[in-house]
This record gives C-alpha cells, sequence and structure tokens, in this order.
C-alpha cells in the first residue's frame, strides 16, 4: 500500500527540520566505513612490525606475558628494540573475541583513527559553535592523507595522533570560562598517555609542556597542576623503567639519529636545520608524501593541495589570535612537532616520526574552514567549484588508497610471507618448515599465524625455541643444521633451494592495472615467495 500524499508530506518536512542530524549521521557512517573497509587488503599483506604488535598483543591477552615471557610490560622488546604499549594493550581484548589476522591487528588503528576524526569535528563545534564548521572540520580530517594511511596499518603512532588530539580538544573544553576542573586533569591525561603512545612522545610532550609553561602566562597559574602532575608522574615512571632497563629506549635512536657516525655539534646542527625544514616544504606536505609507501600511498601529499588555502588561512588566524590559548597551543605544536623527527637521519621526511604535527595541521584547518564557509555561503557558484575541487582530490586520493595503493605497496608490506608460512605448513606432513632469512623477519610472520606459547628468553634466543614448538627452524640454522628430505623451504623468488628439491609453490599477485586496461594488457603475476620439498 502506498503511502499517503499527506504522510509523505510529513517525512519531508521532518527531514528538513532535522537535515543537519541526518547529514551527521550519514556522515558518521561513511567515515566509519572507509576507516574499517578491506583492512586487511589496503594495504596488502602483512609487515614485520605489525606481525610483532599483533602476537605480542595476543601473547598478553592469553598468557599475560609478552613474547620473551616478561608480565605485562611496559613496553615490548622485539627484534631488538621496544614497542609503545597503548596500541598492543588496545589490541589485545579484541583477540579475547577475534581470530588475529591482519584486519583485526589493523583494527585498533582504524578505531584510534575514527577517534580522531570526531575529535576533530568536536574542536571545530568547540572553537565556533557552527554545527556545518564542525561537519566539514570532520569530513576534511576523514579524508587526509597522512591520517587515513595511519588508520589503516598496524602501527603505533596513530595513537599519538588520537592522544594528542584529544588533548587540544580537551584544553579547548577546559580554558573556557567557567569550565570544570576535570578538563584540566583531561588534557594532563591525554598527555600523559601520548608519553606511551609512540616514541617521539617522549621528546615532543616534554617539549610542548616546557614551551607553554614558558611562552603562557596562564599556564604558571595554580589550575595547570592539573595538566602537570599526569604528565609528570609519566615522565617518572617512564625514567625508572628506563634506569631498570639501561639503553632499552634510546637504542633505537643510537641507530638512525643525527649523531650516529659521532659528529660535532656544528654538523649535528646543519644536519637538524635541514631535516626540519623539509617537514614543511610544499612537496612533503601536499605533492609528494613520504617516500616510503608503509607511510604514504605515493598519490599526492601528506594533505589534499586542495587544503592549502585552508592551512595558510587557520595559520593566518592562528597567528592574529595568538593570546588566545587553542591558537597559541595549536602554533606551539605545529613548530615542535618535526623536532623528534628531525634528530633522526634516516628517510627524511619520514611521516610517522612527524606525526606530532598532524593534529595541529587538522587544528589549522578547523580555522581555516571557520573562515573560509561564510565566504562561500554567499558565492554559490564559487561554493559548487570548491566543493567539485576537494571531491575531485579527494576521490583520485581514495580511489588510489584502495585500488593502486595495494598493488605499488606489495614490497613493502611482507606480502606472501604469512599466506607462504601458512601453505608451507599445510604441505610440511610432519616434516620442519624452514624460513628463510633472507625473507623480512620471517620468525615473526610465523609466531602471528600459529601462535604457540611464548617462550622466556631475550631476543633473539627465543627465536628457536619458538619456532620449534610449531614445527618450523629459521634457514640458515645457528647450530649448522641443514633441512633433511622431505623438509619444506620457504625462500625468496632470487634463492636458489638445495639440488633436486622440488617446487610446491608460489606465492603470487597480480598488480592492480591501471583503469581500463584490456585483458590482453594486463601485468603478469608478482612471484613473492616460493615453498620447496627437499
Amino acid at each position: 500500500m502506498s503511502e499517503s500524499p499527506g504522510a509523505i508530506s510529513t517525512l519531508r518536512v521532518l527531514a528538513w527540520r532535522h537535515r543537519f542530524v541526518l547529514t551527521l549521521g550519514v556522515v558518521l557512517a561513511g567515515v566509519a566505513a572507509l576507516k574499517l573497509f578491506g583492512l586487511g587488503t589496503a594495504p596488502p599483506g602483512l609487515y614485520n612490525d605489525e606481525a610483532s604488535v599483533g602476537y605480542n598483543a595476543w601473547t598478553l591477552a592469553h598468557h599475560g606475558v609478552d613474547e620473551h615471557g616478561a608480565s605485562h610490560p611496559l613496553f615490548f622488546e622485539a627484534f631488538g628494540e621496544y614497542k609503545n604499549p597503548v596500541y598492543i594493550y588496545a589490541l589485545a581484548p579484541l583477540t579475547w573475541v577475534l581470530p588475529l589476522t591482519p584486519a583485526v591487528e589493523r583494527l585498533p588503528a582504524a578505531l584510534f583513527g575514527l577517534a580522531t576524526v570526531v575529535l576533530v569535528g568536536l574542536l571545530a563545534w568547540e572553537l565556533t559553535r557552527q554545527r556545518w564548521v564542525a561537519v566539514v572540520a570532520l569530513v576534511m580530517a576523514a579524508v587526509t592523507p597522512w591520517l587515513a594511511v595511519e588508520s589503516r596499518v598496524g602501527f603505533e603512532q596513530v595513537t599519538m595522533v588520537m592522544t594528542l588530539t584529544a588533548a587540544i580538544y580537551c584544553y579547548a573544553r577546559a580554558t573556557r570560562d567557567g569550565a570544570a576542573a576535570g578538563w584540566w586533569w583531561a588534557t594532563g591525561a591525554a598527555l600523559a598517555v601520548t608519553v606511551y603512545a609512540y616514541s617521539t612522545g617522549r621528546l615532543l610532550v616534554a617539549l610542548l609542556v616546557t614551551a607553554m609553561l614558558l611562552v603562557d602566562r596562564r599556564w604558571r597559574r595554580p589550575q595547570i597542576l592539573r595538566v602537570l602532575l599526569p604528565v609528570g608522574a609519566a615522565y617518572v615512571v617512564l625514567l625508572l623503567w628506563a634506569h631498570a632497563h639501561p639503553g632499552a629506549l634510546t637504542e633505537r635512536l643510537n641507530l638512525v639519529g643525527i649523531n650516529v657516525d659521532g659528529a660535532g655539534l656544528p654538523v649535528l646542527a646543519g644536519r637538524f636545520l635541514r631535516n626540519y625544514i623539509t617537514y614543511f616544504n610544499f612537496q612533503f606536505l601536499f605533492t609528494n608524501g613520504d617516500a616510503y609507501l608503509r607511510h604514504s600511498t605515493g598519490y599526492g601529499g601528506m594533505l589534499l593541495v586542495t587544503t592549502l588555502p585552508l592551512v595558510l588561512l587557520g595559520l593566518v588566524t592562528c597567528v592574529r589570535r595568538w593570546r588566545e590559548p587553542v591558537p597559541r597551543l595549536l602554533l606551539v605544536l605545529l613548530i615542535l612537532g618535526p623536532v623528534p623527527a628531525a634528530l633522526t637521519y634516516e628517510n627524511t621526511p619520514h611521516a610517522l616520526r612527524s606525526s606530532g604535527m598532524l593534529p595541529a595541521l587538522l587544528g589549522l584547518m578547523v580555522y581555516g574552514i571557520a573562515q573560509l564557509l561564510p565566504l562561500l555561503t554567499a558565492r554559490r557558484l564559487v561554493a559548487a567549484a570548491v566543493v567539485v575541487a576537494v571531491a575531485i582530490d579527494a576521490g583520485g586520493f581514495m580511489f588510489d588508497l584502495f585500488v593502486r595503493w595495494p598493488g605499488r605497496s606489495l614490497a613493502w608490506f611482507d606480502t606472501g610471507e604469512l599466506a607462504a608460512v601458512q601453505d608451507a605448513h599445510d604441505l610440511a606432513g610432519g616434516h620442519t618448515v624452514w624460513l628463510s632469512t633472507n625473507l623480512d623477519v620471517p620468525y615473526i610472520q610465523a609466531l602471528f599465524a600459529f601462535r604457540p606459547p611464548p617462550v622466556a628468553l631475550p631476543y633473539p634466543d627465543n627465536i628457536g625455541p619458538a619456532l620449534a614448538q610449531i614445527g618450523m627452524a629459521e634457514l640458515p640454522d645457528v647450530n649448522g643444521r641443514q633441512p633433511q628430505p622431505g623438509d619444506v623451504i620457504v625462500m625468496t623468488p632470487d634463492e636458489q633451494p638445495p639440488t633436486g628439491s622440488t617446487l610446491l609453490k608460489t606465492e603470487t599477485v597480480t598488480v592492480a592495472p591501471a583503469a581500463g586496461t584490456p585483458d590482453a594488457l594486463l601485468p603478469p603475476p608478482v612471484e613473492l615467495v616460493r615453498i620447496w620439498r627437499r
């Protein structure tokens, strides 16, 4: 039975009256879909750091220890370095109810990214009290390439982006007239968690708090203790842990820091300055991005080029309103955000290490949107052109994210290793499976796939006993053992197996072709890993 004209008219009236709520619901549903769709395939494979995070989260959830037997550790040792706890502790409960797969390992990243987008929308509402500014800010945060990629890879730094964004929002609430004292405590708590969210956060929070104490008088008032006490407690715990584990937190920096060759102070200062400047380059931010395809899709920059006017407008606005608390915090964070990254010598500019500046850039966009939106509402043709330009820019990036990037980044995510390890185990028939060390940290892929109980030994002594539990070993073996007849060997396509070996399977992937490519011109499958029988 068709509805009466009166009922349809009533529905139309209600929809118009509640158009903002409906729009917001559709936007939030779309953002959630973008964050959660295809986590196991875009990007493909599973990088060794992701496998390490996933296995340690599983051992924590099911055995209460990390892969080395340490009970509920503050930091997690992996490949001789230490991973930060926030992401791993967030993932651990998920492994109670969900199978450990690449998509599940990346699920916290998607959720942290989604939380960041929502916080940007809330920040926009708090700063402007304009609903449509909040919606536009939410959408622009959702399609920002920097955040979109970090929301799809199971690394730790996305937790820092979220906690810093939370700190900015809580600070905006705390500095409002008549605000409850709890918002000051919440600001301090968010900064305290940032210390443990990602390695660069340990330095960044200390620099940010120190700078705000120097440049903002309100940070010297009694209520600021509600911020400083949680932050101070976080650093006390950190120092105690570092004292009990000498060199653990600086080991990685010693390998990639600008002082790796022991250069003098003038040389170090020059290196730091050159590195620092790259993070504000137009190429890094808007056209080229990070060269590592684990940090960027390779399409455009870390920000959409169409957001350049928003960033510039926001920057000008914050400079003019320097005396206000939130603009001052955003400018200080923007200046300090690249500092930890500039202290490293490897792959500059590095999007992960500099991601502390991303919340500041998103905050600048909020101010830019607030300035631009009233101008566009009075000029409909210009507004339509702007919407079309942003849609094309964002649509091109999203197409690349889901269609092009997976094929382009095969080698960057150890694609094929996890599947090959699983297939080799099925093909072994009780024989030993040997994993070539020319693969990228293959032992952690095996532990991720089969989840044996953790072995209470330090790295790398735990590798052999852990693999032995699932009938596997590394090749070459540290004890000089060799594959025996019937054993299965997992190798790269370029390696030569022992004489007389039989090829059992080749893990292959077809690279995504250009749109509209005829079938006859499709690229051949790419060989990733080979499985042999000795």
